[in-house]
């Protein structure tokens, strides 16, 4: 299997070095590393630079003028790799640590499935759980309900049929790639992965690997419930990046605008619950722009929600 591998990277350098050498150091190699590095200010080109990596023959160094986001990133990634010389590109953050027989599993299963152009693997957390909303089916696709598939589906069976994956350690046919295009650079943050999964959808089946491994080192793992909101930037691009994902996907343009309409004051209603307590106009103001943001197509990163913008202020009742 001739691949290459994008990771897109910012201010993590500890991490993108074993993020690296997970790749290099697999079974079946990647031909290329594509990094992409988010203009990060951590001193990671340094780090890069001392540690040999970049004089490696296998890395591509992109280092970006500005922070575009991972959606930014990947769209980057991929524009290098639809004209390299490979037949599959892989996809990761910084925070992705491939076991090193990862793509070697996935090879096995390309072989065993010709006719199939997109394929990922099982991701755990350092603790060894499964990190089962990065897999899974749409339910529903008039609004485009999705499910993580359950652990026991993980644990109990060799492959699974899925209907997206997130930008966690994908692989995809480039045939496809330049057929489908690259990802959405005006998500910023959030869902472009959904969105190219449902792209790859049109053409292909996407089977993950169960026994194809990889572990994710992210900080706050987001199979865990948290019963209290804490104010985050990223919630303005949540929503408006589902409003993107809705206008482009949703099965039926009718139906799609009734539930946007329904959406709305389902989403006011729960504000008012205690988790949001000290958060809601903040996040009625996120919400309404997201709104607008989304029904009228603007992308891109808002200056209102910038990465780290995030203030919790002690403000009563609001």
């Amino acid at each position: 299997m001739k691949y290459g591998s994008i990771i897109v990277t910012f201010n993590r350098k500890k991490l993108l070095l074993e993020a690296i050498n997970s790749l290099l150091n697999q079974t079946v190699a990647p031909e290329y590393i594509i990094l992409i590095d988010n203009h990060s200010t951590d001193g990671t080109k340094a780090m890069l630079d001392e540690s040999g990596i970049l004089k490696n023959s296998k890395l591509i160094y992109q280092f970006l003028p500005e922070n575009v986001g991972g959606a930014g990133g990947f769209h980057e990634g991929v524009k290098i790799a639809r004209n390299l010389n490979i037949d599959w590109v892989s996809l990761s953050d910084d925070d992705a640590i491939f076991n090193n027989n990862y793509f070697e599993n996935i090879d096995s299963s390309v072989i065993a499935h010709p006719d199939v152009k997109a394929f990922s693997g099982t991701v755990k957390l350092e603790d060894g759980r499964i990190q089962n909303d990065q897999r899974g089916n749409v339910y529903n696709p008039y609004w485009l309900r999705r499910r993580g598939r359950s652990v026991e589906d993980f644990q109990n069976q060799d492959e699974l049929n899925i209907d997206w994956f997130t930008f966690c350690g994908c692989l995809i046919n480039i045939d496809l790639i330049k057929k489908i295009g690259l990802p959405e650079s005006k998500f910023f943050i959030w869902w472009d992965d959904v969105e190219y999964s449902m792209r790859i959808r049109e053409y292909s089946k996407i089977i993950n690997v169960n026994k194809a491994v990889l572990i994710h080192k992210t900080a706050i793992p987001s199979i865990d419930i948290h019963t209290k909101y804490v104010r985050d930037w990223r919630s303005f691009y949540d929503v408006r990046n589902t409003i993107f994902l809705l206008k482009k996907h949703g099965k039926n343009r009718i139906i799609t605008t009734l539930y946007l309409i329904y959406w709305f004051p389902r989403l006011m209603i729960k504000i008012c619950g205690n988790a949001y307590s000290g958060n809601r106009w903040y996040l009625i103001k996120a919400y309404v722009r997201a709104y607008a943001a989304g029904l009228s197509g603007k992308g891109g990163l808002s200056r209102h929600y910038l990465p780290g913008s995030s203030k919790q202020k002690s403000n009563g009742g609001h």
